[in-house]
């Protein structure tokens, strides 16, 4: 069984450096753990350090199905095979790296922004706001 397991891994990281290099980055950066976050949150949004939204408990529940969902966009997928990252990422991870799939150079995945920046910009806007009328 564990043998089973050991080529289920080495197949993961083989289909995850071969995605990173369909994305047009280095294959190392898919495998090593916390950079291939940091470097697929800059490749879908804009800006790598957004990875730290991990850390926020709750949102990050939130925040990791909207990453599998936006690089299966990406991937000209639909949010089922987003899902299909999320939920069995061993066989999906493989259909993207070794299928026909192609990145959308240049194309940010989603460049709507989530409820953390929806949250700042409302914040940005009414102290502004505030701002404008004691003058």
């Amino acid at each position: 069984m564990s043998f089973v397991s050991l080529i289920c891994g080495i197949l993961t990281l083989v289909a995850s450096w071969m995605i990173f290099k369909k994305m047009g980055h280095q294959g190392w950066e898919g495998i090593v753990p916390f950079y291939n976050t940091y470097v697929l949150c800059q490749e879908l949004y804009g800006s790598g350090w957004k990875f730290l939204l991990l850390l926020i408990p709750l949102y990050n529940i939130y925040f990791i199905i909207k990453m599998q969902i936006d690089l299966a966009k990406a991937f000209n997928q639909g949010a089922g095979f987003g899902i299909g990252l999320l939920l069995l990422p061993f066989i999906f991870q493989m259909i993207l790296g070794f299928g026909s799939a192609q990145y959308r150079d240049g194309a940010q995945a989603n460049t709507q922004p989530d409820m953390v920046e929806d949250v700042v910009n409302k914040a940005k806007d009414a102290i502004s706001h505030n701002n404008g009328q004691e003058q």
